[in-house]
């Protein structure tokens, strides 16, 4: 049955979203009772957005603006991070990016300051999760990609590809034909330094297996074809010193702390909301006076 949040009826399709994004989560994946599994799903998934709602809700009573100049250099920040990847439509976007802001500028008057991890504090989690600092494996990749989207066919894609290749296989020099060639253009194609967990998994299994100086063959991962190549690589050489990953560790502190928090402060706000299951005609009819009033 549908649910009623202070007045406003939860879409089915936002809690069947989620129910679908948390059956990819590895727990989930381990429950082997497929009707345990699905009313547990269920359960959990009508909570994350019960909690999504209330906070939306509670943004929404804010009269104050969101900084307009914020909101552009956000979406001028994410369409620039993945315009190789991505055409945006910055309308939709920046409403995006402004609700994200309310809701954000909301949790901070709920949870007010938090103290920061201290020093002591840091150690000891170093000193108990020592084993999981292994420095990682490390390469520096450059790539040549050519893209499968609406606007830009298999066929022509692979096309693009192979000529980039022929390219690169009469001696032209890979920066220079990333360059002309990709469809991520500036740089030569140079993709930085990154360890496993970074890039999609179709994408590193390939440019793990490569030596620097190597080039790999044609190969597709989800955004398209590509060729890729390693400049260099640094092989994981034993467990990290505290100094190393002292930030890290305290990013990581700072997170689980406002994570508590936020838990706090839903839970105060869902026992403080009006929350019941309606029935269908009943949830149809109030969203057509929504839309009506």
């Amino acid at each position: 049955m549908p649910i009623l949040l202070n007045g406003e009826v939860i879409p089915q399709e936002l809690i069947q979203q989620e129910e679908r994004r948390l059956a990819e989560v590895p727990e989930w994946r381990a429950i082997p009772d497929a009707l345990e599994k699905q009313m547990r799903l269920r359960r959990e998934a009508e909570l994350h957005v019960i909690d999504r709602v209330l906070l939306r809700q509670e943004a929404d009573k804010d009269p104050r603006p969101i900084d307009s100049a914020l909101v552009a250099t956000q979406v001028q920040r994410l369409t620039t991070a993945q315009s190789c990847r991505v055409l945006f439509d910055e309308g939709p976007l920046a409403r995006q990016i402004e609700g994200q802001l309310r809701i954000q500028r909301t949790l901070r008057d709920l949870i007010g300051p938090l103290p920061e991890p201290s020093d002591d504090e840091i150690t000891r989690f170093y000193k108990a999760q020592r084993h999981n600092f292994q420095r990682p494996e490390i390469v520096h990749a450059a790539h040549i990609v050519k893209h499968i989207d609406e606007l830009h066919p298999e066929l022509e894609a692979r096309a693009g590809i192979e000529e980039a290749l022929a390219e690169l296989e009469r001696g032209a020099p890979f920066a220079l034909v990333a360059d002309r060639c990709s469809d991520c253009k500036g740089n030569g194609g140079d993709l930085g330094s990154f360890e496993r967990g970074v890039m999609v998994e179709e994408f590193e299994n390939v440019v793990f297996a490569l030596q620097p100086g190597e080039r790999s063959a044609i190969f597709r991962t989800p955004f398209g074809f590509h060729i890729a190549h390693v400049r260099s690589r640094t092989s994981g050489s034993g467990i990290a010193e505290l100094s190393e990953v002292r930030d890290t560790i305290q990013i990581f502190l700072s997170a689980m702390r406002e994570q508590d928090a936020i838990q706090r402060v839903t839970e105060r706000l869902r026992g403080q909301a009006q929350i019941s299951r309606i029935s269908k005609a009943d949830a149809q009819q109030l969203a057509s006076q929504r839309r009506t009033g």
